[in-house]
């Protein structure tokens, strides 16, 4: 989920025992360049699922937790705008940690799996929000995408990837959803 900050498994992986019907096996991260020697045994392993074997331990790469960590979420008119959108931030080389876009049909499948509220205030400033999506700015509701965000780093960093995915947002016209 958060590769754009961490890196592949297989990146992150740097030994693995793994046990199989007819024994063990232990994989040591190759500590050389990537060649034309045939496939890396770590894209078998860690892609199978346990079809090869189970996993019974691992070394992995850590990093420091981070100082700062935001959430977003942005709604665009249509998927083709949040592609464009998706592009240009990977353009941009400045990436947050997470940034999935969903299509409509994630979309509408995520609110109907929403808990219904029993707050007014909750409940009157969701329909003004729909309000506003809908009757204002003319979203079509079997049309509408959204992506949501997560930032992380220092707040410096943090600060510079929420400008620039916002900013770049802003040429879709794409609508701020809700930060934690």
């Amino acid at each position: 989920m958060k590769k754009n900050a961490y890196g592949n498994i297989d990146d992150i992986v740097l030994n693995i025992k793994i046990v199989t019907p007819i024994g063990t096996v232990n994989k040591v991260a190759d500590q050389h360049p990537r060649v034309s020697s045939g496939p890396d045994l770590n894209h078998f392993i860690l892609g199978s699922e346990g079809n090869y074997g189970i996993i019974t331990e691992a070394v992995i790469k850590v990093k420091e937790i981070p100082s700062c960590v935001k959430y977003g979420s942005l709604v665009f008119k249509n998927f083709d705008l949040g592609c464009k959108f998706m592009h240009e931030v990977a353009r941009s080389g400045i990436w947050p940690a997470s940034l999935r876009l969903m299509d409509n049909t994630q979309f509408q499948f995520g609110a109907a799996l929403k808990t219904e509220k029993h707050d007014k205030h909750q409940v009157m400033l969701d329909n003004l929000k729909k309000y506003y999506l809908f009757k204002v700015k003319k979203f079509n509701q079997d049309e509408i995408t959204a992506a949501t965000i997560m930032f992380e780093g220092t707040p410096e960093l943090v600060k510079t990837q929420e400008h620039t995915v916002y900013t770049i947002a802003a040429k879709y016209g794409a609508i701020k959803g809700g930060k934690r």
